[in-house]
């Protein structure tokens, strides 16, 4: 039983609304039941069986007696929901359900547990037998539904062994078999598995099953085992495990054994290798993978028959369990300690695939270990280059060549890859090298394009092709023109279509909304533009694709047609509002008021242009665009006065010069002052400077005959 399926029970419980006094005392006498059944785990874990002999009955019955009240306040509570016809789900749901509910729950597990580790200490067969039922009717009722991962797999396992001991060799096996597939109890139930299935085609008598007799056969078999008999150490190994297996005070008593009788009463007294492998495996076994490196530490100093075939097991164990418990450079350094001593051992295979793994996760956070890494990798290849871990070495060993930026090197390993499960992703690695040698323009990006393409299409594993649509869209969008219809047509859905490829969404994301800017899909790009401004990306990232987006809109509005004007207009000020907002630049204020006034918002755009103004002065552009904006709203005072500072700030005769002059001379005329706009206008002629001041000047003499009448 694991402290981690309990929790996992209990949290259920601990979250639940505050209870009613009543279920507050109920609560409080299932913290002490709780309290009472870890003690009696744990002098079983510590091998005291005649305390925890004497302390189950009473802990069984006080568990029975507290379960059993609450299911019956459940039931009553059913009943009288029944009867008047009410709601039964609205009852299930209730607090005052709900909780007796869960504490009754929690009380049924330990009570399955306790009941099948009582019946591992009693000696009246009839008595364990009924114990047996019992636990297999209280493991029962977890199965039902899979709400809990943790209860589900250790009630499995429960069972299993329950069935196991009942003679039921057939249900064990079932149960057992699909424990052993969960990584929550897979390793203990695959010990027990194994003596499960040794039982079912032994057809052994009852009595050579009775516990205490094979104990005592175990006993006789390990000096044996330990000096080299290789029968009786395969006996004594499958005894052992399968011994330890039954749980409760088991796996106490058979260390115990090991110990008494190898190493003279204690673990580290033990100088046998046989029996510190055994004793490393039953650790495995139980899943305390924490009291295996002390083991394959002392069997460095061991020398004797059976060294050089099982010190490299215990290595073996030591570095496995290193890797799973997340310590992979250690795991690497035991799996290379174990090549280093044994190259030609029953494990140096396994090892060395091992070894490459470990370094591969554990370069993840030192990149150091990188020359290790590649050293294993082609050591590997060179010692099994036909076994099918082969593949899987060369696929990693094109993909860090591809990470350096050495595409020669990896396509060639890519190449080698072949078929089977690496295929794809060697296809894709070798696709992104020949994107990565693509230069500006079209040359080859059309072919690599529409290989990349294919592989969409035919892509089964979703992960690879979001990469390669995503990778088809920078190819398409990197053509000159850009090919955006690509890009759409890859992207997509693309979200919907690769819901797990989350990391690449932000990127597919802002490669399809410049797309669809750029062919006119207003409607999609706005909706796009909502989930690109949701997004948490880099500040300056943001910001150059904003102003890019926002830049391709204001062209788009000032050069589609009419009836296309708005939505693009519309767009482009979104997108420089949220520039604005998110960094007060000057010149984005200013294209900003560009875009209210050109929409029509003389308002907006003045304040906008005033806001600069107030930092800067001097700002031609922001001084014409305020006398542009105070001349829309009919301010024909403060427009004059904006137009003569540009006057005053512009060279004579210059482009900019000459726009006021002709923005004057419009709003005098408008406003009734010809004479004086006559006179701004004649003062004019002549003084052009530049190619925009002579058509400027042109304008004037234009408008004399109007204004000069």
């Amino acid at each position: 039983m694991t402290a981690l399926a309990v929790a996992a029970l209990a949290a259920a419980l601990a979250a639940a609304a505050p209870a009613p006094a009543q279920e507050g005392g109920e609560r409080a006498t299932l913290a002490q039941l709780e309290q009472r059944s870890r003690a009696f785990y744990a002098l079983l874990e510590h091998g005291e069986r005649e305390r925890a002999a004497a302390a189950w009955p009473g802990l069984e019955a006080d568990l029975a007696r507290f379960q059993g009240g609450l299911q019956a306040r459940l039931d009553r509570m059913r009943d009288e929901v029944i009867e008047r016809d009410g709601d039964l789900e609205e009852l299930f749901r209730s607090p005052r359900f709900r909780d007796p509910e869960v504490m009754s729950l929690v009380a049924a597990y330990h009570l399955a547990w306790v009941r099948y580790q009582g019946a591992q200490l009693v000696g009246d067969a009839a008595k364990k037998r009924a114990l047996l039922q019992k636990a297999v009717e209280g493991f029962s009722q977890f199965l039902l539904v899979n709400e809990v991962p943790e209860i589900y797999a250790d009630s499995l396992y429960g069972r299993g062994l329950a069935f196991l001991d009942l003679g039921d060799t057939a249900k064990a096996i079932e149960d057992l078999s699909a424990a052993a597939e969960t990584p929550q109890v897979g390793v203990k139930a695959r010990a027990a598995l194994e003596e499960a299935r040794r039982r079912a085609s032994g057809r052994k008598t009852p009595a050579e099953e009775d516990p205490e007799a094979l104990l005592a056969r175990l006993g006789e078999l390990l000096p044996r085992a330990a000096a080299g008999d290789a029968a009786a150490e395969k006996e004594a190994t499958t005894l052992a495990r399968g011994l330890a297996a039954r749980a409760g005070p088991w796996p106490a008593r058979v260390a115990r054994l090991v110990a008494e009788k190898l190493g003279g009463g204690t673990p580290a007294g033990v100088h046998s290798t046989y029996g510190l492998f055994l004793l490393a495996q039953l650790a495995v076994d139980r899943g305390r993978c924490d009291d295996v490196p002390p083991f394959a530490e002392a069997s460095e100093a061991v020398h004797d028959g059976t060294r050089a075939r099982l010190r490299p097991e215990i290595l073996y164990l030591d570095a496995g369990c290193r890797l799973n418990a997340g310590q992979a450079r250690a795991a690497a350094e035991r799996f290379a300690a174990l090549l280093g001593e044994f190259p030609d051992s029953a494990r140096a295979r396994e090892a060395a695939y091992y070894r490459f793994r470990a370094l591969d996760v554990a370069r993840a956070s030192d990149r150091s270990l990188t020359p290790a890494y590649e050293q294993a990798l082609d050591a590997y290849l060179s010692a099994y280059p036909r076994h099918e871990g082969a593949v899987e070495a060369r696929y990693l060993l094109a993909e860090l060549h591809r990470a350096r930026g050495d595409c020669k090197r990896a396509e060639a390993e890519y190449a080698a890859v072949g078929t089977g499960p690496f295929a794809a992703r060697a296809r894709l690695g070798g696709l992104e090298c020949r994107v990565v040698s693509l230069g500006k323009g079209t040359g080859g990006r059309t072919e690599v394009l529409a290989a990349l393409r294919t592989f969409v299409r035919d892509a089964s594993d979703k992960g690879l092709g979001a990469r390669a649509a995503l990778l088809g869209a920078v190819v398409a969008a990197g053509a000159t023109p850009p090919d955006q219809g690509a890009v759409v047509e890859l992207l997509d859905a693309f979200e919907k279509h690769y819901p797990d490829a989350q990391e690449l969404h932000p990127r597919a994301l802002e490669l399809r909304l410049a797309a669809r800017v750029a062919t006119g899909q207003l409607a999609e790009a706005s909706r796009d533009l909502d989930a690109f401004l949701a997004l948490r990306t880099d500040a300056a990232e943001r910001r150059g694709t904003l102003t890019r987006l926002g830049r391709e809109l204001a062209t788009r509005a000032e050069r589609a047609a009419p009836a296309g004007q708005a939505p693009a207009l519309a767009l482009a000020r979104r997108v420089y509002a949220v520039l604005v907002r998110e960094s007060g630049d000057a010149s984005d204020r200013i294209v900003l008021a560009d875009l209210d006034l050109r929409a029509g918002d003389a308002a907006a755009a003045r304040a906008l242009y005033e806001e600069v103004l107030k930092a800067d002065a001097g700002s031609a552009e922001a001084l014409r665009g305020a006398a542009r904006a105070a001349a829309a709203q009919g301010d024909r005072e403060h427009a004059l006065a904006y137009w003569r500072s540009v006057l005053d700030a512009s060279q004579p005769g210059g482009t900019a010069w000459y726009e006021a002059r002709v923005a004057q001379v419009t709003l005098l005329a408008e406003d009734g002052q010809k004479a004086e706009a006559c006179e701004l206008l004649r003062a004019a002629r002549g003084r052009a400077t530049s190619a925009g001041g002579d058509q400027l000047e042109a304008r004037l003499r234009e408008m004399e005959p109007r204004v000069c009448q």
